[in-house]
Parts: C-alpha cells; structure tokens; sequence
C-alpha cells in the first residue's frame, strides 16, 4: 500500500492547490525521495490526508502523468514513472527540500509548464468502473486452448474470421465492426479488419507490408505531424501535397506518389472537414493514377458539432485503407487501433504482422473487446463531447476579441497577421508558463519551403498560435487561456 506524502498545503496562497501538490511530487521525486516506480497514494486518500477534493488531486496527478513524473496503468495503482530517476536535483542541492513547506508553497513560483501546443496529446484518464471491470476479467480469463499461434501450411487463409491470431482476436474486430456501424455508419466485414498497437503501428505494419505500392507517398502540406515521423523513421520517401481550406488540392497532389496519405474528417491546422466534392476528385484521381489511399482518421471522435462525417472508406472501400486507433478516446497504455484494408490487402498485412509479431497484446485485444461490446467506450465518447463543447464555450469567451477558428476537434486557431506577431505572442505566453503552437511552421518542410508556398496556394493568414484544449485539467485551461489572452492584448491588440 503506497504511504501517505510529506506534502503541506497552502489553501490561502494564490498558487492553486492541484499546482502545489504536483510541484511538490516534482520535488520529492528530484530528491529521491520518491523512487522510481514506487507506488503513491491513491487520489481518493490523498484528497482525504490533504482535506482537499479529490478532483484536485485527479488534476495534478494528471498534469504529473502527462510531464512524465507519474505513470498509471489501466486498473492498477499510480506510480512514479520508471525513468523518473533521471529527474534529479542539481548537485549539492538540499534533499530536505522534498518537504513542501507551508511557507514554500505560498512563496512558489508560477505553475509548471502548461503544454497547450497541438503536437503533444495526453493520455486521457480513463476512471471508468466499467473500463477497470473490462481490464480485470481480461487479465484473469484463461487463453483458449484451440487457438493456433501460427498457420499450418502455407496455403491457409489468413484472413478467414478466427483463423489468424496475426489479424486480431476474433472478437475483438467483431466488436470494432459493431462499434464502426453504431457510431460512423460504416457497414464493415470483421475479415478485412487487421487489429493494431495503434494509428502508428498501422501505418507501419502497411510499410512492412507494402512498401513497394506506397512509395512515395505524397503527404498533405500542412498536416498533423504524428504520422510523418512514422515515414521518416521508416526512411519512406516523401512526396508534399499541397493543401487548401478545403484539404489536399488534386491538381497539385503529385501523381508520381504511389500513395496518398490524407486526414479528411479533420483537416489539420484548422479541424475542419474535407467537402465531399473534393472527397469525390481526390478519389476519382488517385483511382485514375492506380494510388492507394490511406485515410488516417484522426480526431474523428473528438468531433462535437454537427454530425459524423462520412469516411473516405465509405466512398471507396476497395481502393482506401483506413487507418483508426482508441488511443485518445480510451488510453494509449491499452495501445489497442486497427487497419480496414481492402480485402486483397488483408493477407499481406496479416503475414506481415505474423512476421514480425508484437502489436497489440492478448490482454488489451480483450479488455477492448469487452468494453466496446458493453457500450462502455460509446458512452466515455459521449462524456468527453459533452466536456469540449463546455471547453468550447470557455475559449470563446475568453478569447471573444480575436479571430479563433474552431470548427471541431480537439484544438484551435487563433489567426494573426504576421510571423513575427505570432512568434511575439507565442513567446510571452511561454514566458508566463503556457506553451502553444506556431501557425506558420507546419507549411515548412525539412527546413525547406514547401511545394504549397512554390504553387501559390500558402494562405497569406497562415500565421498565427493553435491551442489543443483537451488534455489538460479544466482548473489549468482556465488558467492558460487568461495568460494566451494576455499575452494576445499586449502583442497584437
């Protein structure tokens, strides 16, 4: 059982209580006190020791998970994370400061970094009973015996339902096709579902699989920079297909590209969806080309306005591959995604995932099955839309004076008028502790500029600062957003 922490709280300071708890976790994991994955008490004894509400402390353990102090595994206790070692003192520092004293805590410095940039996306807290239940009966329910680790023969089919542990649990991607049908509307055949560790571990498997079709790919400009990284590690060549309002513009995506990697149902920076015109032309021309499509479905769940888009999938389910993920709306510890290929795809994707084995886990693959199959994942989902269209409201409103583009999603833009105002604004509000995202940088590529700048289509607005307004604590969004409309009046008016 993790003993109670030496911390004294200041309820009449200014610093608020959540930021003195994790400032002094900070603390005593610098000064040893507190050792690499050592367990800390739960949030509920906690609040109790500190006579505080336990969402106070929900909030600084999470703000400490996201900083990497603390990690938490899907129904198992918090503890300090493994690596946590390498966050020491300063030589010669005095370990007796891991007691947060009365008086340090009113005398304390601003709050800890508060990271609204787009680039980073916590892992959610999932304090879900059902989510917990799900995990518990996955972890204790014994492996059938029937189930074969390999083919037998060459010939076998690698994609019949049940046949190939490579593709998935067989009840797992059943309850991925229940789940797709409920809340997208897709009409999907487990057996062209390829169970995966994630959006990244998908486009990875894809790589393995299919290197040869997919390069070059040609990768919209700007785009959400999460995959890329997949495709420089990987060392894929790449190919810039320059992007408008509307998303990808076809008569400037490359036709030398073997494939096309596109997020339509949230057009990055702005969150904005992709006009099925565009859809349609996009399609039609990469059919016309012989290009794969690869749909990656970023924040389609965060979606809070109006009704789901459709998918590129659902236009072309034989010339799409669609690439989803629960990392954002359950917990990336589950790692748990998956791959809707094309079914002449499936077999090279299964034996390429059966080659190089990982992916995701038997015990995850199950806890995932069990709680899409109980409607608990449907239900978080619809929490967390209702939560950002309250988050909504509360960046609107705190930012009414200037030009924020919102359409849905996880994030916003806030335009200004040049690179140097952005630049001004996103320093002072770094200066004051809150870390947002420069506009202008993602229409660079490689330090170079890119073919979107070189065609004339680069927005002459394109210059400005994003917010990601999900994976921080409401007491800490609050706080950042005061300080980005601060820094805004004093840098730009």
């Amino acid at each position: 059982m993790a003993a109670t922490l030496p911390l004294v709280l200041d309820l009449s300071a200014r610093m608020p209580a959540s930021a003195q708890i994790a400032a002094g976790v900070r603390t005593l994991v610098a000064a040893g006190s507190l050792q690499p994955q050592q367990a800390v008490p739960s949030t509920r004894a906690l609040a109790a020791s500190l006579s505080v509400s336990r969402g106070t402390v929900v909030a600084a353990y999470d703000q400490l998970i996201s900083e990497g102090y603390l990690v938490s595994r899907p129904g198992g206790t918090t503890r300090v994370h493994p690596e946590a070692g390498e966050l020491s003192l300063p030589q010669g520092a005095d370990a007796r400061t891991a007691a947060v004293s009365r008086t340090a805590a009113a005398s304390a410095p601003a709050p800890s970094l508060i990271d609204l940039s787009p680039h980073r996306r916590a892992a959610p807290r999932m304090d879900d009973p059902a989510w917990r239940e799900a995990w518990r009966r996955a972890a204790t329910a014994p492996e059938p015996s029937d189930r074969r680790t390999v083919p037998q023969h060459p010939g076998d089919d690698f994609w019949a339902a049940g046949s190939s542990p490579a593709q998935g649990l067989p009840e797992l991607r059943e309850a991925v096709a229940e789940h797709l049908r409920l809340m997208r509307a897709m009409s999907v055949d487990p057996a062209q579902l390829v169970i995966t560790a994630g959006a990244r571990d998908g486009l990875a498997l894809l790589i393995a699989a299919l290197r040869d079709r997919l390069a070059p790919m040609a990768v919209e400009d700007p785009g959400y920079p999460g995959l890329r990284r997949v495709l420089r590690r990987l060392m894929v060549p790449t190919l810039p297909a320059p992007t408008d309002s509307a998303g990808a513009v076809p008569s400037l995506t490359p036709a030398a590209a073997g494939s096309v990697l596109l997020t339509p149902n949230h057009l990055f920076p702005t969150g904005a969806g992709m006009p099925a015109p565009r859809r349609i032309e996009l399609l039609r021309q990469a059919a016309d080309r012989g290009q794969l499509v690869i749909e990656d479905d970023f924040d389609s769940d965060y979606r809070h306005v109006g009704a789901p888009l459709p998918t590129l999938w659902d236009l072309a389910p034989e010339s799409v591959v669609h690439l989803g993920t629960f990392t954002q709306v359950l917990t990336p510890e589950a790692a748990v995604g998956y791959i809707l290929a094309p079914p002449a795809l499936v077999p090279a994707l299964a034996q390429a995932r059966s080659d190089l084995g990982s992916g995701a886990s038997a015990i995850a693959q199950r806890a995932v099955a069990d709680y899409l199959a109980s409607g608990g994942l449907r239900r978080s989902i619809t929490r967390r839309r209702r939560a950002l269209v309250r988050r909504r409201a509360r960046l609107l409103e705190t930012l009414a004076d200037w030009e924020v583009e919102m359409v849905s999603g996880a994030q916003a833009v806030v335009r200004l008028g040049d690179a140097g105002t952005a630049h001004s604004v996103a320093e002072a509000c770094l200066a004051r502790g809150v870390r947002v995202g420069d506009l202008g940088g993602y229409w660079e590529a490689g330090g170079q500029r890119s073919a979107a700048d070189a065609n004339g289509t680069r927005p002459e607005d394109a210059h400005g600062v994003m917010l990601s307004f999900t994976d921080v604590s409401d007491e800490a969004l609050t706080a950042a957003l005061r300080i980005v409309a601060r820094s805004l009046r004093e840098n730009h008016g």
